[in-house]
């Protein structure tokens, strides 16, 4: 009897498929068939790409681990790559404050659905509107270090992405960049000014990037393991 794999996985068939891939996203693993293909063949198919699956997974494990956003009482949450404590209790009005790096929310005596579900629409509520006054802001900042100058900046909601640049000139900022480091928010904020000039990402963009962020490289590896970030 073979040996029980060191990890789960999820199986995804399609009719329009015609071979079988392998996507290790977000802390899990996902194989992606034709819809007849058979259940013992993709087994074997795993179980013969696990050499490539376990260390992909357990960087990634290792990352949820690190930086993921925990909303409860005495969660973990990080602002400017800083980790506060989290916590809450009742009060007269929904605010939140900051002291001692220790995040704390006050829930309205007259919210009545499940307290975790209110404190973390709460606490996403006033990270867009910090977002809207800090993200912003730094964004004008760079853009006159840089030179270069968007049509608009706004805050978005993403679950994918740190941020975006239009052709029309437009940037979105995704509001959960207030977890980073200011050092990993700048070279997000940078990445998409530069887009302004480059609308692609061959050489030339790259090479502007490193003109106003020598240290890209490392910010941008950095990235790649806080992606837990964007998961709540």
């Amino acid at each position: 009897m073979a040996a029980e794999l060191p990890f789960s996985y999820q199986v995804v068939r399609s009719r329009r498929r015609r071979t079988a891939s392998l996507m290790v996203d977000m802390g899990r693993v996902e194989v992606r068939v034709p819809a007849l293909a058979d259940a013992g063949w993709v087994e074997s198919w795993v179980r013969s790409k696990a050499d490539w699956i376990v260390p992909r997974l357990e960087t990634q494990t290792q990352a949820l681990e690190r930086h993921a956003v925990v909303i409860e009482q005495g969660g973990r949450i990080a602002l400017e790559g800083l980790a506060y404590t989290l916590g809450w209790c009742r009060g007269a009005t929904s605010e939140v404050a900051i002291a001692d790096r220790h995040l704390q929310l006050t829930l309205s005596s007259r919210v009545r659905r499940d307290e975790t579900d209110a404190a973390r629409d709460l606490l996403k509520q006033w990270m867009v509107k910090r977002a809207g006054q800090r993200l912003v802001a730094r964004c004008g900042e760079l853009g006159e270090q840089c030179g270069l100058t968007p049509s608009s900046v706004q805050i978005r909601d993403y679950r994918r992405k740190w941020g975006q640049c239009n052709a029309r000139g437009e940037i979105a900022l995704n509001w959960r960049l207030l977890h980073l480091p200011p050092e990993q928010r700048d070279y997000v904020l940078i990445h998409e000014l530069c887009h302004l000039a480059e609308m692609n990402h061959g050489r030339g963009f790259w090479a502007l990037v490193a003109r106003h962020c020598p240290d890209y490289r490392q910010y941008r590896s950095a990235l790649s393991t806080a992606y837990p970030y964007l998961m709540w």
